[in-house]
């Protein structure tokens, strides 16, 4: 684990001095859950968002030499 420091408001404080008091946790257990979650969510949403797009082309064909000739037309390969 790493040792780090930061600067909270007055609202953002009070607020963990009475999730403390409530949960009968310290501020950094508090201030690590809310971090661990929001990184669990954010992998969530990645996660459902690929799988929207999984095999959106798996019934296309696709001729990658075409494709590289098609874009290079000025150009000779």
């Amino acid at each position: 684990m790493k040792r780090t420091q930061i600067y909270l408001d007055e609202e953002i404080f009070e607020f963990l001095v009475s999730e403390s008091r409530n949960k009968h946790k310290t501020m950094s257990d508090i201030i690590r859950e809310s971090i661990k979650d929001k990184i669990r969510n954010n992998n969530k949403n990645l996660l459902k968002y690929l799988n929207k797009v999984a095999g959106i082309w798996k019934n296309n064909e696709f001729n990658v030499d075409n494709y590289i000739n098609n874009i290079r037309k000025d150009r000779l390969i």
